[in-house]
């Protein structure tokens, strides 16, 4: 969590003499609102060269605001400007800061909450809780009335709030495992080809000995099945269908360990069947394509592209309910134990010494992909092993992954059809010592408080500060919000649509759909994002209902297997164990803390040699510890711990 912001700290110390503005009195308080905002290199232009014909027929080019955004202005009688410049939200922030912030009145994008809420402590946004309580916002006071847990995340440690927030679908899953469903059937109730693949085994067990969960561990089994430490196809599957067959009588196959709302499976078992898949290259090749394809490169866990690859550690969840993530980014290294201590996962003895170690056996054993942590790769590997089907020579096929569920269960294969046979799998049982009984599924990566929003900088004033607040404001609105989730008026149909648990939502038109389909392959969010503008991560809440309704009937059947099998999760405000509560998404330090921060060197630095020591063993664990020692992580806790207790004061 040691941010950016660190960078321009003996800046922001030069320039603490700036006032705080705490009225109307700004510099700049005619024209139009100048934005200066980005998120994931999108912006509040329309930057396409394809112009974009709308229902009314009118035409929006490049360079124009896009169609959401002229509707926003004319709806609130005001002129916005994008005069945005950078292509990254932390070059806005690291441009901005050295001039004040004083080339736009709207400020924000992607993590930019923690220096939002940094800048603002030394007067270079508006407090808006003055407004907020004084009448100029009512619907977000209304809103932070309701959501208490959401006001006391976006304040700073004076009390005051400087950004609205994006706030992602609170209560519904962020991701959820997923697989190719009849993979699993193939191997452990059909009979498959002839397998002559091998693997050297690596991975000991984790559910045995003082942890173990039945009398016989499969892992345990299948090493002993090797000859010389080398697993044959017909021995790892044998193992672990005798088994099945022998820990679990009433399954009436072997794949149902596995498959539905019934599934048991824990860590162990789910790595004999990746050992298994492994293994398969002819069988599973031939089920793909329709014939055995020479060379075939099975990968039994992927995730979508080398940046996502911090989410290996979230298997830590399943040795015994090791905590990762606080909230729903990799920064978020923070979590609340079962006792309501801060902890920081990433230098934790046993994130270090047992888990890491289980996780590089993984890898060693090619259960994981093989380039997963390689920064310098841009590859959509979602695409590859999951979308490349029925490309003439490809040899990559992958088995599960970890994911967003509209996106995943609807991978194009290129030919107008999308990957039919991925739909969610249950994450592993585990156990949780001291905080629930038994064994239960559980899943870490839930919606969240995003550290994306946008803040009001100080030099606004007058009638344009008028407007800006009446822009943050209208997006908690019940117009504003559906807008925001959903696109202007003649973007709804007048059916709505019916989403889990029988809520209804509005239902896009089949405009909507239509032109979709024409410019983002049917991919809505990118269409709504890229195109019209609205879906935007600007300060709202957003709304399951528009996700749900661009979900493939694979995916409606993952939500419903979750929901089905009660899976547990974590979220704000959780009354039965510090456990199953999120942190903050950012926590705001005084300049003390900021100066202790400063001192630390913390981050990047032990992540990566984590990586290295996973797939090339060039780092090990004592060098990790030694790393983080020199970086002075007591201190770096001390700091978040000093910040945490300031936030709940």
């Amino acid at each position: 969590m040691k941010k950016k912001f660190l960078v321009v700290l003996g800046l922001l110390i030069l320039m603490s003499s700036c006032a705080r503005q705490t009225g109307f009195d700004g510099a700049d308080t005619f024209g139009p609102i100048k934005i200066n905002y980005v998120a994931e290199n999108r912006f509040f232009k329309y930057n396409h060269s394809s112009p974009l014909t709308m229902p009314d027929g009118s035409i929006i080019k490049t360079g124009d605001l896009k169609p959401f955004w002229q509707w926003v202005e004319r709806k609130l009688g005001i002129e916005l400007e994008d005069v945005t410049t950078q292509s990254r939200s932390n070059e806005i922030i690291q441009t901005q800061s050295a001039t004040g912030f004083k080339d736009a009145n709207i400020y924000g994008g992607n993590s930019t909450a923690e220096d939002l809420m940094t800048y603002g402590t030394q007067g270079y946004f508006l407090e808006l809780g003055q407004f907020i309580d004084n009448g100029y916002m009512p619907n977000f006071k209304t809103y932070l009335e309701n959501n208490g847990s959401i006001r006391e995340a976006i304040t700073a440690y004076d009390g005051g709030i400087y950004f609205v927030p994006y706030i992602a679908e609170i209560g519904y899953f962020a991701r959820a495992f997923m697989c190719r469903q009849s993979w699993v059937s193939a191997l452990l109730d059909l009979t498959p080809q002839r397998e002559t693949a091998a693997l050297k085994v690596s991975y000991p067990g984790y559910w045995h000995g003082e942890n173990a969960r039945h009398s016989r561990n499969v892992i345990v089994m299948q090493n002993e099945a090797a000859v010389d430490g080398v697993l044959s196809f017909n021995a790892a599957r044998d193992t672990l269908i005798n088994y099945i067959k022998e820990t679990y009588p009433s399954l009436e196959k072997p794949s149902q360990l596995f498959l539905g709302s019934k599934a048991q499976f824990d860590i162990d078992e789910l790595a004999a069947l990746w050992r298994v898949i492994r293994l398969a290259p002819n069988t599973l090749s031939r089920l793909v394509t329709g014939t055995v394809v020479p060379n075939a490169d099975i990968v039994p866990y992927f995730f979508r592209q080398t940046s996502y690859r911090e989410d290996l550690l979230r298997l830590a969840n399943y040795f015994n309910g090791q905590r990762v993530f606080g909230s729903d980014s990799y920064e978020s290294k923070f979590y609340l134990d079962k006792d309501g201590v801060l902890q920081f996962s990433y230098a934790q003895d046993n994130m270090l010494d047992n888990i890491l170690p289980l996780l590089k056996t993984f890898y060693d054993e090619g259960l994981i992909a093989p380039d997963f942590a390689t920064l310098s790769l841009r590859d959509n590997f979602r695409n590859i092993y999951f979308g490349g089907d029925l490309r003439t020579g490809h040899s990559k096929f992958g088995f599960m992954t970890f994911d967003f569920i509209p996106s995943t269960t609807a991978v194009s294969l290129g030919d107008g059809r999308v990957q039919s046979d991925v739909e969610g799998i249950l994450p592993p049982l585990t156990r949780i010592p001291g905080v629930t009984d038994g064994f239960v599924h559980f899943i870490e990566n839930t919606r969240v408080i995003k550290p994306d929003g946008w803040a009001i900088s100080s030099v606004t004033g007058g009638e344009k500060l008028k407007q800006c607040l009446l822009l943050f404001d209208f997006m908690f609105s019940a117009e504003g919000s559906t807008a925001q989730n959903f696109g202007m008026p003649e973007m709804i149909d007048i059916e709505p649509f019916i989403g889990s648990g029988g809520i209804a939502y509005p239902r896009m038109s089949s405009w909507f759909n239509e032109q979709s389909a024409l410019y983002s392959n049917g991919d809505g969010a990118l269409f709504s994002r890229n195109f019209i503008g609205f879906n935007f991560p600007v300060g709202y809440e957003k709304s399951i209902g528009f996700e749900q309704q661009f979900t493939s009937v694979q995916g409606e059947r993952t939500w419903k297997l979750y929901e089905d099998a009660d899976v547990l999760s974590v979220s704000y405000n959780k009354t039965s164990s510090p456990y199953f509560s999120l942190v903050p998404p950012v926590f705001s330090l005084t300049s003390r803390l900021q100066r202790q921060l400063l001192a630390t060197n913390i981050g990047a630095t032990q992540v990566d040699m984590i990586f290295t020591y996973i797939t090339a063993g060039a780092a090990t664990i004592a060098q990790i510890k030694d790393s983080y020692n020199s970086g002075r992580i007591t201190d770096y806790i001390e700091v978040y711990r000093d910040a945490y207790d300031g936030v709940k004061r």
